[in-house]
């Protein structure tokens, strides 16, 4: 358990900071005691689920699996259910941890196959299983340990701060860039265990004088459209990461938050999840970038034909590091399509402009291709996004019998469709311009605020 031997040592550097969760507040040194206490519970168990109301008791049971060395599989109720169902049949752990009672809790996961991989994981991290079958990437202890150290060696928090962890430990960069990461920093923590809602972030910076939060742009720029006055005072470090984002989105919050130093960062679950930042004195300058590879981090981006791609030119984004995921659980042909010589394809489309810093333009996947043009969604929403009328906004391909075509769905200060499709007719190039616009009142998001994309029928 050398993981766990990492973690505690950090942690035992400050055992006298504080965990808490709304009234209920624990030092360092008693979560430890609790987590070493619960992982004798789960001796003889290969793997467990973790399904807790609680992100606090999440994160004590988290930290008992490693001490136990049982593979953790996350889970969160924010997502409903039924996305907790798939993940539970794709992986079927051994056992689960829940907090019913409001005390944790173990019991063998009836009818479980769960088959122990060729190296253990640390964390079996699911991923895309909003819309489909989920995959499960394999972290190891080495993958945790070396993507904490590389965050925390740029991340200018300590033992001074508070950090308000909002979103479910269900995502890697939550686990992994905020709460781990805190840990062994000696950062005090503040969890929030209820839905996304802006308003109330901003409620809990001030009175719990947070002085860290990391969030999404989407969520990010609602809380910079609420924010009014001197509230969030006391809040000096933002990170962002989850979706693209333009710079228009990022100068907004950069003008609401302007005592803040903003990392604007880029990752994905099988890389543990980091892979670059963007120093926060750039960020004025360079908003729309995500910056550099961290220091156990080397990036390569290769054109349609396996050509590495020069300064401006977009490719598809690969990257390697000891950071970077195992595989995909009980997923050998899926991970033999990302996993190459050490290498892991992202799927994202990126270039490295002249500053030097990586840009990430979108998802391959989102990509649409209509009568031989390259239309990237996020820069479509960019566009749109800079009316001050557009609050969020989501662009989608979708297929016809004539072929390819492109559908908006947008949030707004509009009375009709006709203003929206004048609004597209003013910003945006022939190509770019949206054959299907539905007003709606609101865009469906996820746990953690983040817009889903998914699968979108028309």
């Amino acid at each position: 358990m050398i993981l766990w031997d990492y973690i505690k040592e950090q942690m035992l550097r400050y055992k006298d900071q504080k965990v808490c969760e709304e009234d209920t507040e624990i030092s360092f040194n008693e979560l430890i005691s609790r987590s070493e206490h619960f992982a004798d519970k789960l001796r003889g168990f290969r793997c467990c689920a973790i399904l807790c109301k609680s992100e606090m008791l999440s994160a004590a049971a988290l930290l008992s699996c490693f001490a136990a060395g049982v593979t953790a599989v996350p889970l969160s109720l924010r997502y409903g259910t039924a996305h907790c169902s798939k993940i539970l049949d794709t992986i079927s752990p051994d056992a689960m941890i829940t907090d019913t009672d409001g005390e944790l809790s173990v019991g063998k996961y009836e009818g479980n196959k769960y088959s122990e991989p060729e190296e253990h994981p640390a964390l079996i991290m699911c991923t895309s299983g909003t819309t489909g079958k989920p995959k499960g990437a394999m972290l190891s202890e080495r993958n945790i340990i070396t993507n904490v150290g590389d965050i925390a060696s740029y991340f200018e928090i300590g033992s001074g701060d508070k950090i308000l962890i909002s979103r479910p430990l269900y995502h890697c960069a939550v686990l992994t860039g905020e709460f781990l990461v805190s840990l062994v920093k000696g950062v005090a923590i503040q969890f929030y265990s209820e839905k996304f809602n802006p308003i109330r972030m901003l409620e809990l910076i001030d009175q719990y004088s947070i002085t860290a939060f990391c969030g999404t742009p989407t969520l990010l720029s609602a809380m910079a459209r609420f924010k009014r006055d001197s509230r969030t005072k006391t809040l000096r470090h933002i990170c962002i990461s989850g979706e693209c984002m333009g710079a228009d989105t990022a100068l907004m919050i950069r003008n609401s938050f302007p005592q803040c130093k903003i990392y604007h960062v880029y990752g994905l679950t099988e890389a543990c999840p980091r892979v670059s930042y963007l120093p926060p004195e750039q960020f004025a300058k360079h908003p729309d970038c995500v910056g550099i590879p961290l220091k156990s981090v080397s990036l390569k981006i290769l054109d349609t034909s396996g050509k590495e791609c020069g300064k401006n030119e977009e490719g598809i984004l690969w990257v390697k590091g000891e950071n970077v995921m195992l595989g995909y659980y009980a997923e050998k042909e899926k991970t033999q399509k990302v996993l190459k010589d050490g290498w892991l394809c992202t799927g994202d489309i990126a270039c490295i402009g002249d500053s030097g810093f990586l840009k990430i333009k979108g998802r391959n996947d989102d990509l649409i291709i209509k009568a031989g043009m390259n239309i990237y969604p996020a820069e479509v929403e960019y566009e749109l996004k800079r009316d001050s009328r557009v609050k969020e906004v989501l662009v989608y391909g979708f297929d016809t019998i004539s072929g390819k075509q492109i559908g908006m769905k947008i949030v707004g200060d509009f009375l009709s469709v006709d203003e929206v499709r004048k609004l597209c007719i003013e910003h945006l190039p022939l190509f770019q311009i949206p054959q299907v616009i539905e007003l709606v009142d609101e865009l469906p998001k996820n746990g953690s605020g983040k817009i889903i994309r998914g699968r979108i029928k028309s």
